[in-house]
Order: structure tokens, then sequence, then C-alpha cells
């Protein structure tokens, strides 16, 4: 190069020709840098129909990795997972103690465990030292697979930023038996910020003794994620404490989650035969909420996040909590907010002894000492609340409701719809079922629904029909501008004693304009698609 520059500059030709925004050698690497893109927008364009063809949702391509097996360093704080080789280390660096606090750790590209193009060399056998032996994909793709990044003894987590660029990790596969607590996901916790990152075709089975928390992204999560979504799986079987969910199995103290949606089957069952606590928590974004320290004011914001993942939580002897966006906002002092979120598919639980069962649409219980807002919500998926079996106890609760299954104390919902059908096949006594709520807490105070209409159809096995209602299975609860269409129940609220706040109407025809009625802070609007059978759809769908 120098020798040409000298010839150049013998020949006449000036540095500024050469070296000038319109230079020589500008302009040469420009066309250069505009060749290599090229080729990489031709390569990505083949692996789209590539990934079209096969039925896939991603486009993977050949992965670009100098040192693979070794994080790119972008600057002193921003690192770049390049390859499978890069995600293994990243995992067994985050597990052995490298927090990554102020660091941010991004995903150069679309990864698929399944696709050789995803490694520099799948076939690699020198990855021992991060616990798989033999071939590394054949490791990653069967026996226990990929190990979530931080450890099970949850000492080691992550604290940094992992930023996913809009990209996706394909197929990855996880399968853990143990008799210890288990956490599980792509994560086991997050300390810091998770975003941007899609999971596609993932599957998680899991099969625990004790406290098992398991999600696509994250088992516990103790900060913020953002703009996220998983497919696929989880299949989790247990005997202790399971908090489930598509995004995240739990929160704990201050939490966001925003931007994101799940669209993977959900199966959760708990073989534990004697005891109480052994109970199901589980949810489309995440199993449950719950605060960490008791003193602080810790708030959780859950907003426009999705389900369409189908859900099915069998307690067997034990308690189940399930709903379409959160199970549990837990019994302690936080507060738990849930705006401009929905649910479209089956939301499940079931099961075979006098525990107690609460199902909803969106949230399946909101506690008893926790305070709870939801608000801007809809459901279109059934809601199903299953006894199996014949045992009847006079304690046994069951609280279904196409939003929430159970208010608690200091609960409040605002501008809310179900269309979706909500069925009971319980003979209980003490049996609570409503096209928005299902009942509350006992003696819980200060719950309320406001702005709320039901179209969905009700079924219900009850004993009395006072305890099944179209809005509410319960009276003890404030009621303002609550809209149901005849035919969906009997009675608007269950319970005796003058009800206001209710109106029933003949068809859809004399009903109000629904956005008239939910749409108070403008989040709705018009299914002009007919994406959603005509009824309001978010302004972000």
């Amino acid at each position: 190069m120098i020798t040409i520059i000298v010839l150049l500059i013998l020949a006449g030709v000036s540095i500024a020709m050469l070296t000038g925004e319109n230079g020589i050698l500008t302009q040469a690497q420009r066309a250069a840098n505009e060749t290599e893109n090229a080729a990489k927008q031709e390569e990505m364009d083949l692996a789209q129909l590539e990934a079209t063809v096969m039925g896939k949702d991603v486009p993977i391509i050949q992965v670009d990795d100098e040192n693979p097996g070794q994080l790119e360093q972008e600057n002193n704080t921003t690192f770049v997972i390049n390859s499978i080789e890069d995600l293994v280390f990243f995992s067994y660096d985050v597990t052995n103690g490298t927090t990554y606090e102020g660091k941010t750790v991004k995903l150069g590209t679309n990864l698929d465990f399944l696709s050789d193009k995803s490694y520099v060399n799948p076939n690699r056998t020198d990855f021992a030292q991060y616990g798989y032996t033999g071939p590394l994909k054949q490791a990653l793709i069967s026996g226990t697979g990929f190990s979530p990044i931080g450890n099970q003894e949850r000492t080691n987590s992550f604290y940094g930023t992992f930023d996913g660029n809009n990209n996706a990790i394909c197929s990855l596969y996880i399968n853990m038996n143990s008799d210890e607590n288990l956490v599980v996901g792509l994560f086991t916790e997050n300390y810091g910020e998770i975003k941007n990152i899609g999971l596609v075709n993932t599957n998680i089975t899991v099969q625990g003794e004790s406290i098992t928390s398991v999600g696509g992204i994250v088992a516990v999560n103790y900060n913020n994620i953002y703009n996220s979504y998983v497919t696929g799986s989880l299949e989790i079987t247990a005997k202790g404490y399971m908090p489930v969910g598509g995004i995240c199995g739990g929160t704990k103290g201050s939490a966001n989650i925003e931007d994101c949606y799940n669209l993977a089957s959900i199966e959760c069952e708990n073989i534990n035969e004697t005891q109480y606590n052994a109970n199901i928590a589980c949810g489309g974004i995440a199993g449950q909420t719950a605060a960490e320290n008791s003193d602080d004011n810790e708030v959780v914001n859950i907003e426009k996040c999705f389900n369409r993942g189908n859900i099915n939580a069998d307690g067997g002897n034990t308690q189940v909590i399930v709903g379409g966006i959160i199970g549990y906002c837990n019994i302690s002092s936080i507060t738990s907010t849930i705006r401009n979120c929905y649910n479209n598919a089956t939301i499940q639980g079931s099961t075979s002894s006098n525990m107690n069962r609460s199902v909803g649409g969106i949230a399946g219980s909101t506690g008893s000492l926790s305070s709870a807002s939801l608000s801007n919500c809809y459901n279109v998926g059934n809601i199903i609340g299953i006894k199996n079996g014949d045992k009847t106890s006079d304690t046994e609760l069951f609280r279904i409701g196409g939003i929430i299954g159970i208010q608690g104390s200091n609960s409040t919902i605002d501008n809310v719809f179900n269309i979706g059908k909500v069925t009971s096949t319980n003979s209980s006594t003490d049996l609570r079922v409503g096209g928005i709520t299902g009942g509350i807490v006992n003696n819980a105070t200060n719950v309320s629904i406001n702005n709320a209409y039901n179209t969905g159809s009700i079924e219900a096995n009850e004993l009395s029909s006072e305890q099944v209602g179209s809005i509410a299975g319960s009276n003890l609860i404030t009621l303002s501008n609550c809209y149901y269409l005849k035919g969906t129940y009997d009675i608007g609220v269950a319970g005796s004693g003058t009800i206001t706040g209710v109106t029933e109407w003949v068809s859809l025809d004399e009903f109000p304009r629904i956005l008239s009625v939910v749409n108070g802070e403008n989040v709705f609007k018009e299914d002009s698609n007919n994406i959603n059978n005509g009824y309001p759809i978010f302004t972000w769908q």
C-alpha cells in the first residue's frame, strides 16, 4: 500500500486526492465496505429464504467468529456473543462468578443449537471444562442440554445488561432433574437488564423434588426484562413449590416486565401427595410476584405484554394459582401493576383434592396482603377450572374469572373486557365464578371493578346460582359502569341485595359502544383488520 501511494504521488496525485472525502483511497474503502455489506445482506436474504422454505421462523447464517469460546470485546464495557461457543463460555463465566455488572453483553447474530452454521466447529470436544463431554453440538441438544447462565446455588448471577439486538436463540434445550432447589431458564437469576431477545422453539423439561422455579428467559427476576419473547414448550413436574412462567418463573422485589410475550405451551404438574405448601403459581408471563424486603415500597410493573401459549396446571393434591399473564401476586407487602395486557389462549387449572384453585384470564390471584392494580386488559381465551375426583371439603375454595380468579384487599380492576368462555366443572360448596372476577379473599376490603364488560359465556356446576355471575361471583365488590350480555349467565353479580353499577344488555347491537366503556386512557382502538373478531385491540397491536 505504501509503495502504491509513493507511486501515485510521483505520478502527480496529491495526498488530498488520495485521502479526502472523495479521494481515491476513501472511495476504494467505501466500495469495499459496500461490497462486504452487500455480501452479508445476500447471505441473510438466502438464509431468510431457506428459513421460509423449511417452515422456520428465524434465518440462520454461518457464524463469523475468529475466537470461538471467547467473547469479542467491542469496547471496555461491551462484549459480543458471535457463536454457540461464545454463548457456552458466557454461561460458564457467569456461573463461576463473573457478574458483568456495569457491562453489556450483546448477541451478534441469530443462533440455533440445532444448526451447524451457529458453531465454528460443532464437533469440537474440548469443552469438558464447561461441563460438556463429547462433540459440543451433540452435548447441547441431548442429555441435560444447555447449562443455564448462573449457578443453581443462586450465589453467582448476572448483574449486567444482556441485549439480544432483536436476534433469537433457537432450539434451546434444557432437561434437568434434581432433588435440590432448581432455578431453570436461559438465566437462573437476573439482577440487571435483559432486552431485545427471542427464544424460538424452546424445549425446557424439568423434574424437581423441592422448590422449582422455571422461566423461559429467567427463573427469578430481580430487575428489568424488555422486548423479549418465548416460543416452544415448558414442561415441569415437581413436588415442591412451583413458580413457573413463559418469560420468568417469578419476580422478587421491584421489577419491570414490558413489551414481552409468550407463545410457548406450559404444562405444570405437582405430584406431591401430602405437602400443603407444594403449590403451583403459573402464568404466561410470570408465575408470581413477591417482595424481597417487606419494609421497602416495592413495585412490580407488567405492561404491554400478551400470552398466546396454552397453559395447563395440574396441582394434584396441592393448590393451583394460574393466569394468562401472571399466576400469583404473592401474599406480601408489594404493589403489583398489570397494564395493557391480553391473553388469547386456554388457561386451565385443576386439582384432585380439596385444595384451592384460582384461575384467571389475566391473573390467577392478586393475593391478600399485597396491593394490585389491573387496568386496560382483555381476555379472549377459554378459562377452565377442573375438579378431578369426587373428594369435596367445606374448606375448598374454587375461584374462576375471565380476568382475575380471586381478588385481595386494595385490588382494583379498570377498563377491561372478557370475550372468552369461563368454565368450572367443580361442585364445591365454596365456588365463585365470574366473567370478570371469580371472587374475593375472605374479609378483603377496598375491592372494585370499574368500566368492564363481559360477553363470554359461563358454565358452572354450582350448588347455588348465587355463587356465579356474569360480572362477578361475589357481591362484596364496588362496581361501576359494568355491562354484560344477556345469556352469558342469569345474573350479573352473585349474592343477594341491591347491586348497583351493573347493567344487562339483551344483544350486542344494544351494547354501549365498547370503546366508550373501556377506553378511558385511549390505549384501545377499533379492530379494523378483524384480528380480534371486531372487539377492540390495543393501539400497539
